[in-house]
């Protein structure tokens, strides 16, 4: 049976990384009683059976600041291991100095296999191969590719289904995305006046019911498009026309009264949400990359891994979702302005669901003041204009 020897950190990829690339038996976690609490121990229960089959794992609790007691603690562990006939390999990546430093001491006196991975590379490197075989040499390798929910999940969130705009079926639509690349094409023309139209729409098609057919006058849609910033009347028509050029609004009809139809409901829900053609154009952009192993686009995160009513829950959206090895990328997607808000908001759900190997994206179509760019670069938010 082979065990591996580690310490427990909060960063949850640093403890499942060797179990992910190697088939291991058993795991021994070490660690401190405020970094070992009850729910970061039951994820990682949990994660460690989930995603990479491992029912036998052991907590044990060592001193702080004794460095003689945390190697007699350790050594213990490992004398019942070898009585088992079970093989050891010291697990170096995360932990703190006080475990690495034992973990070296004990490695040294007893021979016993030491390696460290490179997280964000996922390169393994073995510390002492010039003493005993390493890791590498003995136990059978694998690699378990990481899905986002499983990404989630490790942090003690769960992604929430039931909240999701579009369905599978027409992410994968062929013409869906040739639809979405159309609209993309209108509002990259102009950001400002995109905004400005799709509010028009949304007045126009709650005023009407929401029917897929919308029919105004001329007098009454220069009023609703006076309440709409960013646009004119002549605009506005202009928008629309190359919209059914496109096939995306059909039947414009342009005189006493303004009419239209849109193509069909999924292309209706998008037109209204004037930020939805940036959030699946950067989607389509990601998924199409050929880089990331997982990519999702209106993801709701459920705080607690417990789903309840959508009063009880606290959640998250995250624009855009996607996974680079065992690395997230967290991707806000902003047509408008961006203020601190935006930033924090960002942030905050990356830091609690992402770890430190996350990365931040706001994805923008217009220009972000110097303020906040440079803010931006202080939090390690990284600026994509489309």
């Amino acid at each position: 049976m082979n065990t591996n020897i580690e310490f427990f950190d909060v960063e949850p990829m640093e403890n499942l990384i060797t179990c992910l690339n190697f088939k291991m038996d058993r795991v021994i976690f070490f660690g401190h009683k405020d970094t070992m609490n009850p729910q970061r121990v039951q994820n990682m229960r949990r994660s460690m059976e989930n995603i990479c089959g491992i029912t036998d794992v052991k907590f044990v609790e060592v001193s702080k600041t004794n460095l003689d007691r945390v190697i007699e603690v350790i050594e213990d562990e490992l004398r019942k291991e070898r009585q088992q006939g079970n093989r050891c390999f010291f697990d170096l990546t995360g932990g703190e100095d006080l475990l690495l430093v034992a973990l070296g001491i004990l490695s040294a006196k007893h021979q016993m296999p030491m390696h460290r991975f490179h997280v964000k590379k996922n390169e393994l490197s073995v510390l002492n191969h010039k003493v005993t075989a390493g890791i590498d040499e003995i136990v059978p390798k694998r690699h378990i590719k990481l899905t986002l929910d499983d990404a989630i999940a490790i942090r003690g969130g769960v992604i929430n289904y039931r909240q999701q705009k579009l369905s599978k079926s027409f992410l994968d639509n062929q013409e869906f995305e040739r639809d979405v690349a159309k609209i993309w094409k209108v509002v990259k023309d102009s950001p400002r006046r995109w905004n400005g139209l799709s509010g028009m729409l949304k007045k126009l098609t709650d005023r009407e019911n929401g029917n897929f057919t919308v029919s105004v006058s001329n007098q009454e849609l220069s009023q609703i498009i006076r309440k709409c910033s960013g646009i004119n009347f002549r605009q506005a028509i202009v928008c629309m026309r190359e919209l059914e050029q496109y096939g995306i609004l059909e039947n414009v009809r342009d005189g006493e009264y303004v009419s239209f139809k849109y193509k069909n409901e999924v292309i209706k829900e998008c037109l209204l949400d004037a930020g939805c053609p940036l959030e699946l154009h950067t989607y389509f952009e990601k998924r199409n990359s050929g880089r990331y192993v997982d990519c999702r686009v209106g993801v709701h995160i459920d705080w607690d891994g417990v789903l309840h009513s959508y009063e009880e829950d606290v959640e998250n959206e995250i624009d855009v979702l996607a996974l680079d090895g065992y690395v997230p990328i967290f991707t806000s997607c902003k047509n408008g302005k961006v203020n601190q808000m935006a930033l924090y908001e960002l942030e905050t759900v990356t830091d609690r669901f992402g770890g430190k190997y996350a990365q931040k994206e706001i994805a923008a179509t217009q220009q972000i003041s110097e303020a906040y760019t440079k803010r931006a670069q202080e939090m390690d938010i990284r600026i994509v204009y489309q």
